[in-house]
């Protein structure tokens, strides 16, 4: 493969991710909006009938979007541990996949509402196959659709220095 589709294929994957992010933060912040009870239940917090958005709530949602900031940074730079990272967590919501309809059957206890366990199971599917795509483009052309010879070159350049 060339330079150019090489290079086309990175931009594909960065979009992608970029996109899945952007949109992972949007759902994040509606969530927040309309049902903060279920960030709440997240931290295993007691419901406090004093405030609708407690303080934890609040700072877990922060540490979200700053972690979601510095992904979407990394995926920029292509930093391979961000890449690693991403394929490694994307392609464990598989367990998600199978946990969800064993949720919906009450096989297991169902804390959430039926529409929060079917909006995840979306994002896992998602998930899913962006972890594969990410494996195929790694297995083929390196982390990054760098090429594999042009990674090799930056390890071997990175440790000389």
């Amino acid at each position: 493969m060339d330079d150019t589709q090489l290079q086309t294929l990175r931009q594909r994957l960065e979009w992608v991710l970029i996109t899945f992010f952007a949109l992972t933060t949007l759902s994040l912040v509606v969530i927040y909006v309309t049902d903060p009870a279920i960030y709440a239940q997240v931290l295993l917090l007691e419901p406090d009938v004093s405030s609708a958005y407690p303080l934890p709530v609040v700072l877990f949602l922060v540490g979200l979007l700053v972690f979601i900031a510095l992904l979407i940074v990394g995926i920029r730079r292509h930093w391979r541990w961000v890449f690693w990272l991403i394929l490694v967590a994307f392609g464990a919501a598989v367990l998600d996949i199978l946990a969800a309809p064993l949720q919906l059957v009450g096989v297991f206890p169902e804390p959430y509402p039926l529409w929060y366990n079917l909006f995840r199971l979306g994002i896992s599917c998602a998930q899913v196959v962006i972890a594969v795509w990410m494996g195929r483009i790694a297995y083929r052309h390196g982390a990054w659709a760098l090429g594999k010879q042009k990674q090799a070159d930056l390890t071997d350049e990175q440790s000389v220095a």
